[in-house]
């Protein structure tokens, strides 16, 4: 039988095993994906009941990319965060 000793300090605790990149990279990539999904919804609805498509432009640059970025910045500004604190231990 043998006895495992526990690891230094609250180092476990502590330490991050993710890649803030590829969270990054994943988070804008879902970003597009998301407006891709609202500009068809938004598509087929001007569609049925015939409103322009620069109406849905429009909408898509003037609220839709805000909304999205507002949902998402403060994940955005946490993951760059990491990612600059971890360039400088490295």
């Amino acid at each position: 039988m043998s006895i495992q000793l526990p690891l230094p300090g609250s180092w476990p605790r502590n330490m991050s095993w993710r890649d803030p990149n590829a969270e990054l990279e994943q988070l804008a990539k879902d970003k597009l994906d998301a407006k891709a999904e609202i500009y068809a919804v938004m598509e087929r609805l001007a569609n049925k009941h015939c409103i322009p498509l620069p109406e849905v432009h429009g909408v898509m640059l003037g609220y839709v990319d805000d909304a999205l970025g507002d949902l998402t910045f403060r994940r955005e500004e946490e993951l760059a965060r990491e990612r600059d604190e971890a360039g400088d231990i490295c």
